[in-house]
């Protein structure tokens, strides 16, 4: 079988350069063989008769005389999608040579000389090199590519290996010949008037993240066979739930160091200046360049490397609120504004005055927005979405190696640009030597073959623009070398003068004494608690709380921290033990903390009795109204923590009146904590008033566009739960979408089975995550939703098992949640209508049977849930006596009142009011139609 990869040669490398266009030429058949097996094997090298191949560097050296070189390249050559070549062939973009000066030739050449001493002089270096997988090249690498992809990695992630040199000799920029097509495309960023946002070049080092929490997490306490760290490193990379940068500073912030200093490892005066950050300062000094990062590598290379002093900046800098606010009032009032400048959305740990940097603390005007609380009041800046907006509305836009992972702000305000003029998406990839372009349409289809490599937030922006119909306003690059393509396309000639960065440490370690016992306790608990796994949070929790003295703040913190990691593990006990624990704690506290800590612990109190007291949602009403009365009202004194902990209460309050609506209405004080969520909750807060807010829709909706009104509120309070690592509250929204988009089936005949589908998803999703990082609540929770998705469409099951492992979960595992014990033997009684033994009778008998029991076992207890699921389970009980008669169900007006209104409300429900309708008007002809016509024990 002929190889799929072809193998090339062509003696360019120590010509001149003006000869590189000499013909590539094939290995034979057996030496391609051979190569393509290394390569495979991901071998560093591989020998041939009189040469070795790097694979590396695509360089092929004689072993006598390592002057005579060649370049070499893989073909794909076989299996490509006919999609992508027809855009290979489309987009391809033609890499010409250009005219350099004599001198830079030489410097071309120099380079390539040491590359290959290098090579030869440290054999032992080769196998440390990684193997660069070009497997989806398609086209023609040039010799000036080669010398490019070699000199990278000697230049490209930092100066401090080398002394600096002028980067754009070493790495000069190509010059494109375009396709008259893509001209069309490209041309509108040849302007000056053009906004570049990148994310790309932090200063914030992935393993310097990675050693700051190892440092204080690689402990393990007795009751735990793994240390911390065993357990939170694969969320680095891993998820749901997924460890933030945002959350572990979060985090140190909240325990250990209340002014982030550890971020003074960014105010270092040897800054690791690449490339990309010279590009983007030229770029600042005509247009807009908005960056996400907060380091100063931008300005610190305009400085060293762009203007004479290297004290001054040669643009303007903007970052506080009041630069945002200016800049929303100058667009508003239709002011010609210049905008020119380097904005910096997520601010910045310093900024320049009177010729020298100023350290700006992480919670100062203008700071680096760096944590969690950070990003709950950004992501509410009506002057920077506002501002963002304007620049995608106006002026093309480039937005050059952006993760698209700030999920919070500005992702959210990416996908909601109303009609973006022109947007250039740059997305780095590594096998990418030449551009290939694609439009926002293909991205949203999935055409290409490497959907995996591009990045998730390019992918969701995409989808939504597709769905909104803009998506042809997006167009997007694939290329390895983005930034040289950023270059080329906005017509810049870099030619800096040479300069002398020092040595510095790539992997820059975040500054922090070694942790006290304490300390790595709190964290670990901390973190533990963050990504849901609380039985083993408890634990540090509780160790941290031994090792602390009774009355100190440690003692404090720490033991309230156990109880509240003790109350979502789910134990009616544990949850009462955790009640007191917390009332001792706050008594305990010292007097700086004894304002918080007895808030805290009547929040606790409230939210325990709410689960083990008789009538606890109404005692837990009360108590919670309490509290928000003392804390007074949210413009007034309560700020920090114990403003936090009002916000907690007000969205849990909005909750319970959910289900007891003839519960005191609440306070003034109490409506105005409710109404101030939006604005200055946590995110996790804004996450639970999101779908409370999507549950509230749903109930009351009266058609399918409000139901979808509704899905969509729904979906942004997954997308804060999921990035937040919020398990517990993203399973639970899971569970809600899913019925939404069952019930969006429901609506209308025949049933859409695309919805039924998306139902299931979200339900099996919510299994999963539930099994791995939830409670026992809400492990059944998902099964419930399930079991009834299965039941009435069976046509969604994956196979025959699935539906009877569910309910053999009912039958064998228990569970202290009222509700949720009633809702399980409520699927268990419709589930005989799956019996193909039992005749109509007996199915209609047992049903039956099950159904009133149910009603006689349960009281309400005035929770409008259960009063419709009791009510529907005497519906379903009726209407099976009535089936055996062959009739349809006879009208109740006051079940039906209970089924479809609230006690104190005029609404009804329009979703139940229908299918009660189809009940008292259709005669089932088969099992499907019975399960149809059967009400079930889910929402709205």
């Amino acid at each position: 079988m002929p190889n799929k990869y072809q193998w090339f040669w062509r003696s360019s490398i120590n010509c001149a350069i003006s000869n590189i266009r000499e013909d590539w030429q094939k290995f034979s058949d057996v030496e391609i063989t051979i190569i393509e097996d290394a390569y495979q094997k991901q071998r560093d090298h591989v020998e041939l008769n009189n040469d070795i191949i790097y694979f590396k560097h695509f360089l092929q050296i004689n072993k006598l005389d390592s002057t005579k070189t060649k370049s070499v390249k893989r073909i794909f050559c076989e299996n490509r999608s006919k999609e992508e070549q027809f855009h290979s062939f489309r987009r391809n973009v033609w890499w010409t040579q250009t005219n350099y000066p004599d001198n830079e030739d030489k410097v071309l050449v120099k380079q390539q000389e040491n590359q290959i001493k290098r090579v030869n002089e440290k054999s032992n270096w080769c196998n440390r090199i990684d193997t660069i997988d070009v497997s989806i090249q398609s086209t023609t690498v040039s010799a000036k590519q080669i010398f490019k992809t070699n000199l990278k990695s000697l230049s490209e992630n930092n100066l401090t290996q080398l002394q600096y040199q002028p980067y754009f000799k070493s790495c000069p920029s190509l010059t494109y010949s375009w396709p008259m097509e893509d001209k069309d495309i490209l041309s509108p960023f040849y302007s000056n008037q053009l906004t570049v946002l990148s994310g790309s070049a932090s200063g914030l080092a992935t393993i310097g993240l990675q050693n700051l929490v190892r440092r204080y997490t690689n402990i393990s306490v007795p009751a735990d066979e793994k240390s911390a760290w065993a357990i939170i490193e694969p969320h680095f990379s891993q998820g749901p739930p997924r460890l933030r940068l945002e959350t572990v500073f979060d985090v140190i912030q909240q325990y250990i160091d209340p002014n982030l200093s550890l971020l003074d490892v960014l105010m270092t005066d040897t800054p690791a200046i690449d490339r990309s950050h010279d590009i983007l300062a030229m770029l600042a000094m005509k247009c807009t360049v908005i960056t996400t990062n907060f380091d100063h590598l931008i300005e610190d290379a305009a400085r060293l490397h762009l203007g004479d002093d290297p004290n001054r900046i040669p643009f303007d800098v903007f970052c506080t609120e009041e630069h945002f606010k200016n800049a929303f009032d100058s667009i508003q009032s239709n002011t010609s504004s210049n905008l020119t400048g380097l904005w910096k959305l997520h601010g910045s740990v310093a900024i320049w005055q009177n010729e020298k940097r100023v350290l700006v603390r992480a919670d100062q005007n203008g700071g680096p927005i760096a944590t969690l609380k950070r990003f709950s009041s950004t992501r509410e800046s009506n002057e920077r979405r506002y501002f963002l907006h304007h620049l995608l509305e106006t002026q093309p836009f480039i937005i050059i190696d952006y993760s698209a992972t700030d999920d919070f702000d500005v992702i959210r305000w990416l996908k909601s640009v109303k009609l973006p003029l022109n947007v250039l998406w740059i997305q780095h990839m590594d096998d990418s030597f030449e551009p290939i372009i694609w439009s926002g349409i293909d991205i949203a289809k999935g055409i290409p073959s490497n959907m995996a490599s591009f990045d998730r937030g390019l992918i969701t922006i995409a989808s939504i623009w597709h769905e909104r119909g803009i998506a042809d306003r997006l167009t997007v690059v694939t290329i390895a070398d983005s930034v040289s393509f950023l270059a080329q396309i906005t017509h810049l000639s870099p030619n800096f003068k040479e300069e002398i960065t020092e040595n510095i440490d790539s992997n820059t370690e975040y500054s922090s004494s070694l942790p006290t016992q304490w300390q790595s306790y709190i964290v670990s608990g901390a973190i533990l608690s963050h990504l849901s796994y609380f039985s083993e949070a408890k634990h540090y929790f509780d160790y941290a709380t031994s090792t602390s003295i009774e009355g100190t703040r440690e003692y404090c913190i720490a033991r309230l921290a156990a109880a509240e990691a003790a109350i979502e593990i789910g134990n009616r006990n544990a949850r009462i033990q955790a009640m007191n624990d917390a009332i001792d704690a706050a008594e305990a506290a010292p007097l700086s903390l004894s304002s918080w800590a007895n808030r805290r612990a009547k929040f606790i109190s409230a939210k325990v009795k709410r689960f083990v007291e008789k009538d606890g949602q109404s005692i837990a009403i009360v108590e919670l109204q309490q509290l928000l009365n003392q804390c007074g009202k949210p413009n007034e004194k309560c700020v920090g923590e114990e403003r936090n902990v009002a916000l907690e209460a007000a969205i849990l309050l909005a909750q319970l009146r959910r289900y007891l609506p003839s519960s005191p209405e609440p306070s003034d004080v109490a409506k105005q904590w409710i109404e101030s969520i939006p604005k200055i909750g946590l995110l996790h807060t804004k996450g639970m008033n999101l779908h409370e807010s999507a549950l509230n829709k749903y109930q009351l909706a009266t058609n399918i566009e409000e139901i979808d009104d509704a899905i969509l509120v729904m979906k942004e309070a997954i997308e804060i739960r999921e990035e937040l690592g919020h398990m517990r509250g993203l399973v639970a929204s899971l569970n809600v979408l899913g019925s939404m988009q069952m019930r969006l089936a429901d609506w209308s005949l025949p049933f859409e089975i695309k919805h039924i589908k998306c139902a299931a998803e979200q339900f099996r999703r919510s299994i999963e995550y539930s099994d791995k990082h939830a409670a026992v609540f809400d492990q059944f929770q998902a099964r419930i939703h399930l079991a009834i998705c299965l039941l009435r469409y069976p046509s969604v099951i994956d196979s025959i098992d699935e539906l009877k492992e569910i309910l053999n979960f009912f039958r064998t595992r228990t569970t202290d949640d009222l509700r949720t014990e009633i809702e399980s033997e409520f699927c268990l009684a419709m589930s005989i209508f799956t019996s193909s033994v039992l005749s109509l009778e007996e199915r209609c008998d047992q049903s039956t049977q099950l159904f009133n029991e149910l009603v006689n076992k349960y009281t309400s207890n005035n929770d409008v849930r259960l009063i419709r699921i009791l009510a529907a389970a005497r519906f379903n009980a009726e209407l099976c006596q009535d089936w055996k008669k062959g009739q349809i169900h006879t009208l109740n007006p006051e079940l039906t009142r209970d089924i479809i209104t609230r006690k104190t409300q005029a609404n009804i429900n329009v979703y139940w009011q229908m299918r009660i309708l189809r009940a008292e008007t259709q005669i089932p002809l088969n099992t499907y139609d019975q399960l149809q016509l059967l009400l079930d024990p889910l929402s709205p």
